[in-house]
């Protein structure tokens, strides 16, 4: 009795490693298939499980990439992942794939682009405070460049767009999100907490109520 007790727990361990090793697949093939960066949701439901779950199979995943000889690796862009190609290999396919040249992005686009990255999701007008002057040109550039995108409207008087960087952002800059980034410079830093505390002031006295109100998001 107590060896086949031993054989049927020794079998209900593989049993489990098995179906493990069938969402490791599953999400491959997913990520094979999309050709794009897939949200965790999609996994999972492909998967018939629950996102912890198609979380570990994802991280098996990319582990397994990690430790082949390959020019393939998987992605984590901001809780979506993606089967890319090692940056390493990309002249590679330049010379024979038409693919677009990358913009150049000025010095404004840049500044635009890290307010938008550091502080997502913002207002063009939230932009239009830090930098000064006014940023018409340089959010619709970035929008045209596939690196910024509208999330969603504010909660406030005429509904100003949100804008946060896309996947093609986190793609072209090898970041998996916001903790990712490089941590801004003291001058910057001392910035934004001014920003912080000068909003903190105009919500004083608010009701409490009030105040969620002010800063309340509508996703689209």
């Amino acid at each position: 009795m107590e060896m086949y007790g031993q054989l049927s727990l020794g079998g209900e361990e593989n049993s489990a490693g098995d179906e493990m090793t069938r969402y490791t697949n599953i999400a491959e093939a997913i990520l094979f298939a999309f050709g794009r960066a897939v949200k965790l949701s999609e996994i999972a439901r492909s998967c018939g499980c629950d996102q912890k779950t198609a979380k570990e199979a994802v991280d098996n995943l990319t582990a397994k990439y990690e430790n082949m000889d390959t020019a393939l690796c998987i992605k984590n862009f901001d809780g979506k992942y993606q089967m890319c190609t090692r940056a390493e290999y990309y002249p590679n396919l330049a010379s024979v794939l038409r693919i677009e040249r990358k913009p150049v992005l000025t010095e404004v686009i840049m500044e635009t682009l890290a307010i938008i990255a550091y502080k997502s999701p913002v207002t063009k007008a939230e932009i239009e405070k830090i930098r000064g002057v006014k940023s018409d040109h340089a959010v619709n550039k970035l929008i045209e460049y596939g690196l910024v995108e509208e999330t969603g409207r504010l909660n406030a008087p005429g509904r100003p767009a949100l804008f946060a960087p896309t996947d093609e952002f986190y793609r072209r800059f090898d970041v998996s999100g916001k903790d990712d980034m490089p941590m801004p410079g003291p001058e910057v830093q001392a910035e934004i907490d001014e920003e912080v505390k000068e909003e903190l002031s105009h919500m004083e006295g608010e009701p409490l109520e009030e105040k969620f109100e002010r800063n309340g998001v509508d996703q689209d």
